[in-house]
């Protein structure tokens, strides 16, 4: 038998395998994903308490609120101001990391805050179906609610993924180029050709996104593939900052004309700058949007400690943001999230049909 009939028949058995052990878990990726390009839509929808307050006077700053919130909540790695207000109806959200006591605790919890009373509105983990559904689901989609080992199975089922495309490319070889010129048609022959034809038209065209998805996802877990990210820290004591952050953010507009301030990293131990994080106007490209740039500041002095601007940075940090950019869609409007909808369903839905087709062939079913 030729060399590569022998690769072949291996990628096929390989392939099939993949689709087999690996598809339920596409499907459930896709899924869970798909909703998450529209969480912020579909909270303001569901949660109209949080966003469509009554105003009463003038916003309060977010210092006095962060110091609040500094004193009834304990044993913090940092406290980040997560959004700001939309508009004069809209609520604070405050991200508060924890101090994980355990591999699989979830660390993330938010507090939503009213701008004019400075009330608590709502609040809770991120690893608790109530009072916040889509916040649960954005933890399960990205650790499966189990922690660092949740984390690090996610980027596995990534690397899968990525095999089980390098696999489908060997097999599809020949047909590859055909697919992509709309020159391989639809064979109705019978179930198997149908389903095999509609595989691997489909299977050619999704294959260059899929395999997008899967390695960025991939990439942002990558951390855990590495035995110190699974260590636990012993309790902190937390401290407050000396600077108020209100004017560290206005500081932040002056600085640069025309910088629009989205989140603000407030440390919650010794030796760590606050960060006032956002979009610099030089910062066009669509993937440079977000709050990859900003400025740090001393955080007893409030002296400016560094400027960036993401364009600016090494390879390194713009292929970082390149990455998250690319895996959330974020960047290019709601066109480009029901693109992402639509192709991030179809990994799970090829699984399905090449695990059928193989056992079809294999004659399983």
């Amino acid at each position: 038998m030729k060399i590569t009939s022998r690769l072949t028949k291996l990628a096929f058995s390989l392939h099939g395998w993949l689709g087999l052990l690996a598809g339920l878990f596409f499907i459930f990726y896709g899924l869970t994903g798909s909703m998450l390009m529209f969480r912020g839509e579909l909270d303001r929808y569901f949660n109209p308490e949080l966003h469509n307050l009554t105003p009463q006077g003038k916003m309060r700053g977010i210092d006095g609120i962060y110091r609040q919130i500094l004193r009834s909540h304990s044993n913090l790695k940092k406290i980040v101001m997560h959004d700001f207000p939309l508009n004069e109806r809209d609520s604070y959200e405050f991200m508060i990391y924890r101090n994980e006591q355990s591999i699989t605790e979830n660390y993330l919890y938010y507090i939503c805050v009213d701008p004019y009373s400075g009330k608590i509105l709502k609040e809770g983990s991120y690893g608790d179906l109530q009072p916040s559904f889509f916040r649960w689901l954005y933890s399960l989609h990205y650790s499966l609610q189990l922690g660092i080992p949740g984390k690090f199975f996610s980027g596995l089922v990534g690397l899968i993924m990525l095999f089980s495309l390098i696999t489908g490319m060997i097999i599809y070889r020949k047909h590859f180029w055909d697919a992509l010129r709309f020159r391989a048609g639809l064979n109705f022959k019978n179930t198997r050709t149908t389903i095999s034809s509609i595989h691997r038209i489909v299977g050619v065209w999704a294959m260059l996104f899929t395999a997008l998805l899967f390695f960025t996802g991939f990439w942002m877990d990558k951390e855990h593939f590495s035995t110190s990210s699974w260590k636990t820290n012993p309790p902190i004591i937390n401290i407050a900052v000396k600077v108020n952050i209100d004017s560290l953010v206005d500081r932040s507009k002056r600085l640069v004309k025309g910088f629009e301030p989205i989140a603000v990293n407030i440390p919650t131990t010794p030796h760590v700058p606050v960060q006032v994080r956002g979009h610099m106007p030089s910062s066009g490209y669509g993937l440079y949007r977000g709050k990859a740039s900003g400025f740090s500041f001393d955080a007893q002095t409030g002296e400016v400690l560094k400027t960036s601007s993401i364009e600016k940075q090494p390879f390194a940090a713009r292929f970082e943001a390149w990455v998250y950019q690319l895996h959330i869609g974020a960047f290019g409007g709601i066109v480009l999230k029901w693109f992402y909808v639509l192709l991030g369903l179809l990994p799970g839905l090829l699984s399905l049909s090449g695990a059928l087709l193989w056992m079809k062939r294999k004659r399983y079913v």
